[in-house]
């Protein structure tokens, strides 16, 4: 990857990304919300920790990771994707996608969970007001970015954004399946 690290703990890097775009009532006060997620595609790469210097010298992996450190451990190592993942609970995005989000929607916005007892990126109902877990929309069936038939998936809209991504993101999704009927918009 050219561009320069943004985010020095950063752990999903891409040269473009996508926003998941998908409507859903909120549980709070019932009424229609706009929801965001990030999507990254195909080529995009992820941190993974080095194992220490001393363990399987041979190993042969794709990276762009560097010598041993002073102290005797590797650094830790990008590795290429070869598939389109569905990040969430993001806790860290530099600012330039911060603004890119807040235009696209005030209500996805940092907040802190009291049931991950942490902040991160979340979606937040544009009437009440209330905070929309992600657990709800991208870990549980039937969730907005789970969808449970083609229909429902197929409303699930992308926009593609042509710049550059990091993001620290403790949620990874391999090839969503809602990506299989995407709509670009």
């Amino acid at each position: 990857m050219s561009a320069a690290q943004l985010l020095p703990d950063a752990t999903i890097r891409s040269q473009t990304y996508y926003v998941a775009r998908a409507d859903t009532q909120c549980r709070q006060c019932d009424m229609p919300i706009r929801l965001l997620a990030l999507v990254v595609p195909n080529g995009h790469e992820t941190l993974e920790p080095d194992p220490p210097a001393d363990a399987d010298a041979d190993a042969d992996t794709d990276t762009d990771a560097g010598a041993i450190d002073g102290d005797g451990v590797a650094p830790d190592a990008w590795q290429h994707a070869n598939f389109n993942a569905l990040l969430f609970y993001v806790e860290d995005l530099p600012d330039h996608v911060q603004r890119r989000l807040n235009q696209l929607s005030p209500c996805f916005r940092l907040a802190y969970s009291k049931i991950t007892l942490n902040s991160y990126w979340a979606n937040h109902c544009e009437h009440c007001g209330a905070l929309v877990e992600d657990h709800e929309l991208h870990c549980e069936f039937d969730g907005a970015f789970m969808p449970s038939d083609e229909d429902a998936a197929a409303k699930i809209q992308l926009l593609q954004i042509p710049e550059a991504l990091e993001a620290v993101a403790a949620g990874y999704s391999f090839e969503p399946e809602f990506l299989r009927f995407m709509r670009k918009a």
